[in-house]
This record gives structure tokens, sequence and C-alpha cells, in this order.
């Protein structure tokens, strides 16, 4: 994962998906599966590509894949890889594959080196797991900010706020819906970090986001429950990427995210 965080927003939509196809059907879940994940290896660092998708903490260029281990989360333990591909100087895609049999497909925009997860006005987002599939309504996405910034800075501040319109579709049943993203974040210096991929000097982040699930009834946006508040630390590697994520949630508790493999094209 989403996060955000870290990939804050592929998270969200792992979760958006589970709440919301739990409204739905409240006897359906979604069960952790092992899966084989894309082959990964610990190369030597190479520099990112892409114009203005350039980024010293997250390297753009196709091929690119990183390898992710979870555990805390109320899914269970799972595994997730994220690979970049369609890499212009105005954004890409990542393409992300979940052990709970989630699967997503991520456009990003590039604002200078400044990262934006969820491309306004974009088409392409996608999710589903084994019991449910949320599709996004046409050009449904707004977005304003982005959730990794050109520098770490110390005091650098960002924040990004995203909301998504889509259908949910469990079984036979399925429900207009909304998910509402705020994210605001600042650096907060360095660390040393040591993860199954290895021992990296990082910068680090924290963050705050809101995260409200809500269904549409004509037009009018109904709460699926209590909007989830989360507090956010974030590790990243100067040319590697996120190496860690602790997600403390107020309504599923503590997820930390580590990095497991990588491989830089």
């Amino acid at each position: 994962m989403n996060p955000r965080r870290f990939q804050l927003i592929v998270s969200c939509l792992l979760l958006f998906v589970v709440v919301a196809a739990c409204s739905l059907t409240p006897a359906s879940s979604t069960t952790a599966t092992a899966t084989s994940q894309p082959a990964a290896t610990n190369p030597p660092v190479s520099a990112s590509t892409g114009g203005g998708c350039s980024n010293a903490y997250f390297p753009v260029s196709v091929g690119t894949n990183w390898a992710y281990a979870s555990s805390g989360s109320t899914l269970g333990a799972y595994t997730y890889t994220w690979t970049v591909s369609d890499v212009s100087s105005a954004g890409f895609t990542t393409n992300n594959q979940y052990s709970t049999g989630v699967s997503a497909s991520i456009k990003w925009n590039c604002q200078n080196g400044n990262l934006a997860a969820l491309d306004a006005g974009s088409t392409s987002l996608s999710v589903t797991n084994s019991s449910s599939t949320f599709k996004m309504t046409s050009n449904s996405i707004t977005a304003d900010g982005y959730n990794i910034p050109n520098t770490f800075d110390n005091g650098t501040t960002w924040s990004e706020k995203v909301t998504v319109d889509g259908t949910v579709q469990s079984g036979t049943k399925s429900a207009n819906s909304q998910i509402v993203s705020t994210v605001n974040c600042s650096a907060v210096g360095t660390d040393s970090v040591t993860v199954p991929a290895g021992t990296f000097d990082t910068v680090k982040a924290t963050c705050d986001q809101t995260l409200g699930v809500s269904f549409l009834q004509q037009g009018t946006p109904v709460p699926a429950g209590a909007p989830d508040t989360v507090s956010i630390t974030d590790w990243y590697a100067k040319g590697v990427g996120l190496v860690k994520s602790v997600r403390a949630s107020s309504l599923s508790g503590t997820e930390t995210i580590v990095l497991t493999q990588y491989k830089i094209q």
C-alpha cells in the first residue's frame, strides 16, 4: 500500500472496496491468500527518468517495481507489489497487485517533480477483489495538491485532497459510492531504517489523513460510517522510494508496511 503514506491513495482504495462491499452485503469478506509476486532484486541505485516526473525519492521509470509486506491491518497480513508503466513527462501509471485478491491501476500526474496519485479527470482507476468491484464513473476524480513532494527538506509541508465517485458492485447488488481523502504532511528530518530489503538512510514524513466513505443517494453523500482519521509516518530512501510506512487508524488499529524487495530500472 495505499499509505499513501506512502501510497496513501492505494491503501484508501483497498479499504474502500472492503468497507463499501461489507455495507452492501454484511456477510462478505476478503480473505488473504498467498499469490506469486513479480521478481524483484536489489540492484545498484539508478537515476529516475520521466522529465517532469523525476523525483529523487520516488524513481519513475518503466518496469521499476517494489514489493511490500503489511502487518497489523484488520485485513490480516498481506503483501503487494507496485510496478511503474506508461511514463511520460506529464505522468505515469502504477499497476498494483495485492495478495488479498485486490488489483488496482493508478494514474499519477507530475508537477515539476511533485507526484500526485490519481490524476484529476482520469478514467483509468479500477479496484477489484474476489467478492466486489469498484468502478469509477466517467471523469469522476477531482484532485488538488500532491502526496509525494519533490523535496523533503526539514519543515517542508504539502497536502492533497482527492474525491472519487464510482459504483461498488457486490453480487447482484450495487450502489453509487464516494471516497474523500484529505492528507496534510510535513517533512521531519532523517532516520536510518532497517527493513527486509536492507538498511537505508531515509527522510521522514508525518501526515494526518481523514478518509470518508459514503453512498450517494440522488447525488447526496450519505456516510457509510464514521470517518477514519489516520496518523501516518513514512520513510523514503533516495534513489529507492518508500521503505517503511506506519499508519495508526482510529477505526482499524496500526498497520506497518515494509519494503521487502525492489528493482529500479
